[in-house]
């Protein structure tokens, strides 16, 4: 029987009813006993851990998520705690209250609601995918969206977070089927598998369906049975591409798509971290087409398989390079003495640092496309002028 008590260790909250359950603990709505306002406080038993300590590192993981951001569609960061009596890990944070979009599903969509959802969400990704190193929530769904009574967004549940240099290592899978990116099956998390997530999910509003429920052509949402043609149609087909390397990968993509380029304004109390400047060559290969290789697809099949496995071994060891191997590098290098309090030194290597992850993320790329190309499980490209009987 699954344990339903309410927690014990806090002095200064009172527990009330439960709010939710997952794998890195339950959530109680509770009164703070000092100021009287409703907060959530998260609970992590010690003793339901088993030896697997990875729910703990998840649940410090989003502690120190929380702590580090200030957005208003994001939970304000209250106070942790740990009872020393039980064991137990506690997580206070702002309380939510507002309507999930869950509760959307079952009926189509309205397209002028779903744009302005997007939108909205749009600005918290382009928040959270702009830290440095970028936070990325790896599990946006529809039941972790709330829509406020004022009507704003709010994106909670940073119990997968994870930063774009910090890999988990092993096995662990986190997310939701039908919402997560092929590629975050295999462990993988960068700011578009984010866009892929919420692609999805407005598609599953969309259509009144959960997206595991999505009609589907292959690992490609039918959206044509979703939608009717429509601007919002393209650009949801774009985010959710299969293929990370045509995808639309980041917020400012998907908004030059929409056409919204404008943001709504940000509190005076809820600075931006500056990003580190982008070279010309890095901003020139975030809009440059997807490398294609038709030539790979008239290889013989054994040779395909080959050139396949190889492609994406390359392309796995070049992921590691990009978001954690250069990064590492030049994060040591700005933390030397050669480069504290000199601004302009600091600067330099930046830019340094920025044209080398553009010179990492083209040769991924292209190993990317060779390896979509040479796809043994695709039938073989006919040469020009003849056709398959």
């Amino acid at each position: 029987m699954a344990d339903t008590a309410p927690p014990q260790g806090l002095q200064r909250y009172q527990i009330m009813e439960p709010l939710g359950a997952g794998a890195q603990g339950r959530t109680f709505r509770a009164i703070d006993r000092q100021t009287g306002a409703a907060v959530a406080v998260k609970v992590l038993h010690l003793r339901s851990l088993g030896g697997d300590w990875k729910p703990f590192d998840l649940f410090e993981r989003e502690c120190q998520a929380l702590e580090s951001l200030s957005h208003p569609g994001i939970p304000r960061y209250v106070d942790r705690y740990t009872s020393e009596t039980t064991g137990d890990f506690f997580l206070v944070m702002e309380l939510v209250e507002g309507t999930p979009l869950s509760q959307r599903l079952g009926r189509p969509g309205d397209p002028a609601e779903l744009l302005r959802w997007l939108t909205a969400a749009l600005d918290i990704l382009e928040y959270l995918h702009g830290r440095q190193p970028p936070v990325i929530h790896r599990d946006i769904k529809p039941s972790n969206l709330i829509l406020r009574p004022d009507a704003r967004l709010c994106l909670i549940d940073f119990g997968g977070v994870r930063l774009a240099v910090r890999p988990d290592g092993g096995s662990t899978m986190i997310g939701t089927f039908g919402y997560m990116a092929p590629e975050q099956l295999h462990g993988e998390a960068t700011p578009a598998t984010d866009i892929y997530a919420l692609g999805a999910t407005i598609a599953a509003l969309a259509a009144g369906l959960p997206a595991d429920q999505l009609p589907r052509r292959g690992l490609q949402i039918d959206l044509e049975r979703c939608l009717g043609p429509s601007r919002l149609r393209d650009v949801l087909s774009a985010m959710l591409e299969p293929d990370p390397t045509r995808r639309l990968g980041s917020a400012a993509a998907v908004r030059a798509a929409l056409g919204t380029s404008a943001r709504p304004p940000r509190r005076p109390s809820e600075p931006r971290r500056a990003s580190p400047p982008a070279s010309a060559s890095s901003q020139a290969l975030e809009h440059a087409p997807a490398p294609d290789y038709p030539a790979l697809r008239s290889l013989p099949k054994f040779l395909r398989v080959f050139v396949w496995v190889w492609a994406w071994m390359a392309t796995g060891l070049f992921f590691l390079i990009e978001f954690v191997f250069v990064p590492t590098v030049f994060a040591l290098q700005a933390s030397g003495r050669r480069y504290k309090k000199k601004a302009h030194r600091l600067k330099r290597l930046r830019a340094r640092e920025a044209d080398a992850l553009s010179s990492v993320q083209r040769i991924r790329r292209r190993l990317q496309a060779i390896a979509t190309n040479s796809d043994p499980r695709d039938r073989p490209a006919l040469p020009e002028g003849r056709e398959r009987r």
